[in-house]
């Protein structure tokens, strides 16, 4: 048997096991209170499936007179025997390797596309995929995921919703908007279950280290193995070992990004932050947007640093998280950016005129160049000695030089439709010995 399969397998059981004794079983129910001119047979032809489901709420609930039910009084019915109405899940953002498999065949991946009960997402190295419900609850799925819906449903009997995505491998992060009465949104991972009604986290499981964490950014998330439940507040998470035993922790504080506002011109985006003590890897992404559901771009690191060295230009958004040595992911903070690709290279070479020398120079990026010569001579300090400013085209010739040491540098302005950015070489010399 497959490592991936056996994950599956131990996904389905622990949902059964949970759902398994009676305490679970009412857990699990919806409940519903009795109208004036209800009956039992009512209610199941209206609401419930298959012709057992009279005999079996009437027994659950001790129902004498299945016709004549007294009004005000709760009955619990168990959710897969209820009617219900799908609840769309669309694509509304990706990017990279992403797979999407709908009744075990793959499909066109583009955005907008409904994904059902069932349908697998798989995404690739550098590959990210956001749904959001018809609820307003979003799902983030980052590099090297793949996630089941499990359940996505709307109960007629209740109008309450009922989502569960099961993370076979990787992480998700969930941001479920505020659930109607009895209405929930569950991740599932092998030996965690983890239970919201409208709350920020995330959940993840590792297949190499056979460990799930659960992480709560906002509200309160109900987590569960075979033994206990445990209330999970903002700024804690959860992991389990390979046995099921639940331990929590405090996440780790956002690393800080140094030189804040800098515009990211080298070839490679390159970020700087903050170490974080307790931390054994940094979890850096790049996205188009705050919220982080159009990610573009991620990086794992062991030192405080993310480098990325595909992002075109425009302007962007960075989070950098710690990750502890119990796989539990910390809480972020996000900083703006702007990335403009400019680079400068200059060389300088003699000519046949007296004491000329002819400097030349080549500029990458997008947008309009306007370039700064200067040039400073031994002995005047930090005062040019020529310093032309404006020019137009590339390379500029020098004449009439004494002999002497010289230091130069060449600047450029580059403007595109989001601003100017200012980008100069390093000073060179050379000398002049005619």
């Amino acid at each position: 048997m497959g490592r991936h399969t056996q994950s599956i397998k131990r996904v389905v059981m622990i949902a059964a096991c949970m759902a398994g004794g009676a305490e679970a079983r009412a857990k699990d129910d919806l409940t519903y209170l009795v109208k004036r001119g209800d009956t039992l047979y009512g209610l199941s032809a209206a609401y419930a499936k298959g012709a057992k489901a009279v005999r079996h709420i009437q027994q659950a609930n001790h129902i004498r007179l299945p016709r004549r039910l007294p009004t005000g009084k709760t009955i619990s019915v168990p959710r897969d025997l209820l009617r219900f109405d799908p609840i769309p899940l669309r694509i509304v953002n990706f990017s990279g390797p992403v797979s999407v498999s709908i009744n075990g065949s793959d499909v066109s991946v583009i955005k907008g596309l409904t994904l059902p009960e069932g349908a697998l997402i798989r995404t690739g190295g550098n590959g990210f995929v956001s749904l959001v419900g018809s609820d307003g609850s979003r799902i983030i799925l980052p590099s090297q995921t793949r996630v089941r819906v499990a359940r996505a449903r709307r109960y007629r009997l209740t109008g309450s919703s009922d989502i569960d995505f099961a993370i076979e491998q990787g992480r998700a992060e969930i941001r479920a908007a505020k659930q109607q009465a009895q209405g929930r949104l569950r991740t599932i991972t092998p030996g965690v279950v983890s239970a919201v009604r409208g709350t920020i986290f995330r959940a993840g499981y590792n297949q190499d280290a056979n460990r799930s964490v659960t992480e709560v950014i906002e509200g309160t998330v109900e987590t569960s193995s075979q033994d206990v439940t445990l209330a999970i507040g903002a700024g804690s998470g959860v992991f389990a070992s390979p046995e099921g035993t639940l331990s929590q922790a405090t996440l780790l504080p956002a690393p800080k990004l140094q030189s804040v506002g800098k515009v990211q011109t080298e070839s490679v985006v390159h970020f700087d932050f903050t170490p974080v003590p307790h931390a054994g890897a940094y979890l850096t992404q790049v996205a188009r947007d705050a919220s982080f559901l159009d990610i573009v771009a991620e990086s794992e690191n062991v030192q405080p640093v993310g480098e990325f060295p595909d992002i075109k230009n425009g302007t962007y958004f960075v989070r950098s998280i710690a990750v502890d040595t119990n796989s539990l992911h910390g809480v972020d903070e996000v900083w703006s950016f702007r990335r403009q690709r400019v680079g400068l290279s200059a060389d300088v070479s003699p000519t046949a005129l007296p004491g000329g020398f002819r400097v030349n120079w080549m500029v990458e990026g997008e947008g309009t160049s306007i370039f700064r010569f200067q040039l400073y001579s031994q002995g005047n300090g930090d005062v040019p000695a020529v310093d032309e400013s404006g020019l137009l085209q590339p390379g500029i010739t020098l004449t009439n030089l004494k002999r002497g040491l010289y230091r130069w540098r060449v600047g450029v302005t580059q403007t595109t439709s989001e601003g100017s950015t200012e980008v100069w070489t390093s000073l060179q010399q050379f000398t002049v010995s005619n």
